[in-house]
C-alpha cells in the first residue's frame, strides 16, 4: 500500500510539473493584431493579409488586419505604443516610415520598438512611358542636361524614399531635375502616362500589367531573372546604386518577452521559406530574404543617417537646430533652465516668508514664477516631434496655453485688490501644497500614467480650494479624462504615457 501512494505521489507530481510546463509560456491566447498604416489595397496591406495567410500554415494563431492610415505612418505607430508590450500586436512598416520619422523628428520612435523582421527587399528603379521621347537612362540623361535642372521627375511624397533615391540617381549621375511628389504611386504612374514628366521613381512590379511602361534602369548587382531585359545602374557605371530598395518588414513594440519574440522569429523564418510566400512576391522582381531584429535594426539605423543626410540637404528637416526654441531646448540649456527655475522658487519662498505682507507678496510672485515654469516646459515640448500637426507636444503646450493667460488674470486681480488683501494676510499653506501636488503629479505621470495621475491631481486639487461637492468634484476629473481620452488618445492619437507599473502589471 506504501509503494502504490509512492507511485501515485510520483505520477501526480509528474503531471503537475508537465502543466507548469505548459502554463509557463502559452501565446497566443488571443488574436494578434497587424497594424497597416495605408488604407485596404495598399502594397504593405497586401503584404500583412498575405502573411496572416501563409502564417496560418504553421500557426494556431488568428491575425486580424487593422487600417490605420495618416501622416506616413506616424498614427499608425503611435496606436503600437499606446499598446502593452504583450506581442499581440504587430506594426507592418516600410522604409518610408522611416523617412517620416525622421522628417517630423520623431527618432525616439525608432528607440520605442522592436524591429523584428525584415521580410523582403524590393529594388528602385526608374519608369518611363514607352510612347514618349525619353524613355531609356541615355535619353534621361541627355535630355536632363539639355533642361538643366528643368526635367520633371514623378513620385509619391516629397521627401519620401522614392525623392531620396532620386536625389541619389541625380548626384551619381551628375545631372537636375525637379521632382514632383503625387499623393500616391498610383496618381504619379497616372501622371507620367498622361506626358507630365518624364520618369517615375518606384518598383519593378509596378510596370506588370501595362505596356505602356518600361524600366529604364533598376537598382541590383544583376540583372532580375523577372527582367532579364532590364539594365542596372552598374552597366551605366553607375557604381553606387547597386543596392537601393525598399524594405517591408514587421515590429513590435519594445519590450516584448523574449519567449514572444522567440515565438514570432521562429514564424518568421517558416513564413520567409514558405514556396506559396516566395513565388508570390519573388515573380515581381523581389528579393525574399530575412533578416532578424538585430540585422534590421543596423539597417534601420542605416536608413535614419542616409534620411537625415538628404532630408536636410533639400531643406525638409534643418540638424543644426539654427531655431532659437530648439537650441533652449536642448542639452545643458535646458538642464540651467530647469535649476535656474528652482533656484527662483527658493528666492520666492525665502522673500515671502521674510516679507510682513507674505499673502500679497506671493500673490504677485508665485503667478510670476508659474508663468516662467510654463514658459520651461513650453521650451521642453520642442524636445519632442513637433512638425506633425498633431504630436506628443500637444497635451503640454494646451496646458501652458491654459496656465499662462491664467496667471496674468491672477496677477491683474491681486494687484487691482492689494488694499484688501494687505487687511487680510493669511498663510499661504494652499498655495505651497499647489505647487508640491504639481511635482507629485509630474513625477507620478512616469510611473502610474497620465490618467490615473490626472484623475488624482484634479481631485485633490479642487478639493484643496475648498471644494466639497464630491459627485461634481468626480464629475469633473472624470470629465477630462473622458476628454483625453477621446480626443487625445483616440482621436489625434497622442501616445498618452501608461506608466512604468502599470505596464509591469498588465
Amino acid at each position: 500500500m506504501k509503494r502504490i501512494s509512492i507511485y501515485l505521489f510520483l505520477i501526480v507530481l509528474i503531471l503537475t510539473s508537465c502543466k507548469k510546463a505548459d502554463d509557463e509560456f502559452s501565446f497566443p491566447k488571443k488574436p494578434i493584431t497587424i497594424i497597416v498604416y495605408t488604407g485596404p489595397g495598399g502594397l504593405i496591406d497586401i503584404t500583412a493579409r498575405k502573411f496572416a495567410d501563409v502564417a496560418s500554415k504553421y500557426s494556431e494563431a488568428t491575425f486580424v488586419v487593422e487600417n490605420k492610415p495618416g501622416s506616413g505612418g506616424i498614427v499608425a505607430m503611435k496606436r503600437l505604443l499606446q499598446l502593452p508590450s504583450d506581442g499581440y500586436t504587430l506594426f507592418a512598416c516600410t522604409k518610408s516610415n522611416i523617412s517620416k520619422i525622421v522628417s517630423t523628428g520623431g527618432e525616439a520612435y525608432i528607440e520605442g520598438i522592436d524591429w523584428a523582421a525584415m521580410m523582403m527587399a524590393d529594388p528602385e528603379c526608374i519608369i518611363t512611358h514607352k510612347k514618349q521621347n525619353v524613355n531609356s537612362w541615355e535619353d534621361l540623361v541627355a535630355d536632363a542636361k539639355t533642361k538643366d535642372g528643368d526635367q520633371l521627375w514623378l513620385g509619391p511624397a516629397n521627401g519620401g524614399l522614392d525623392h531620396v533615391t532620386a536625389l541619389k540617381i541625380w548626384d551619381e549621375a551628375g545631372i537636375k531635375a525637379k521632382w514632383i511628389p503625387f499623393k500616391s504611386g498610383g496618381k504619379a504612374r497616372a501622371a507620367l502616362l498622361g506626358e507630365q514628366g518624364v520618369a517615375y521613381v518606384g518598383n519593378p512590379r509596378e510596370v506588370l500589367g501595362n505596356d505602356e511602361l518600361q524600366i529604364a534602369a533598376v537598382s541590383s548587382l544583376e540583372r532580375l531573372p523577372q527582367f532579364p531585359d532590364v539594365p542596372t545602374f552598374n552597366e551605366f557605371g553607375l557604381t553606387g546604386l547597386d543596392n537601393e530598395f525598399m524594405w517591408r518588414g514587421f515590429v513590435l513594440k519594445q519590450g516584448s518577452p523574449p519567449e514572444i519574440s522567440k515565438w514570432y522569429d521562429e514564424l518568421f523564418t517558416k513564413v520567409n521559406n514558405d514556396p506559396e510566400w516566395r513565388e508570390y512576391w519573388e515573380r515581381g522582381g523581389i528579393d525574399v530574404v530575412y533578416k532578424n531584429s538585430k540585422e534590421f535594426t543596423e539597417i534601420v539605423n542605416k536608413d535614419k543617417e542616409q534620411f537625415t543626410h538628404y532630408l536636410q540637404k533639400i531643406g525638409i528637416i534643418n540638424t543644426q537646430a539654427t531655431n532659437l526654441l530648439a537650441k533652449l531646448a536642448t542639452g545643458k540649456t535646458l538642464n540651467f533652465l530647469v535649476i535656474f527655475c528652482i533656484v527662483i522658487l527658493l528666492i520666492i519662498w525665502y522673500i515671502i516668508n521674510r516679507s510682513t505682507n507674505r499673502k500679497y507678496l506671493a500673490g504677485i510672485m508665485l503667478p510670476l514664477f508659474f508663468i516662467a515654469l510654463s514658459i520651461v516646459f513650453f521650451l521642453v515640448s520642442y524636445t519632442f516631434p513637433n512638425n506633425e500637426k498633431v504630436g506628443p507636444s500637444v497635451v503640454p503646450r494646451l496646458w501652458i496655453l491654459i496656465l499662462i493667460p491664467l496667471n496674468i488674470f491672477l496677477i491683474i486681480d491681486i494687484v487691482s485688490k492689494k488694499k484688501e488683501i494687505e487687511k487680510n494676510a493669511g498663510n499661504q499653506t494652499v498655495v505651497w501644497g499647489f505647487i508640491g501636488l504639481l511635482v507629485l503629479y509630474l513625477f507620478s505621470i512616469f510611473y502610474i500614467g497620465y490618467f490615473i495621475s490626472s484623475f488624482v491631481f484634479l481631485f485633490v486639487g479642487i478639493y484643496m480650494l475648498g471644494y466639497r461637492k464630491y459627485l461634481t468634484m468626480l464629475m469633473i476629473s472624470a470629465g477630462w479624462l473622458l476628454f483625453s481620452y477621446l480626443i487625445f488618445y483616440k482621436l489625434l492619437y497622442v501616445p498618452l504615457p501608461v506608466g512604468k507599473l502599470i505596464e509591469m502589471l498588465f
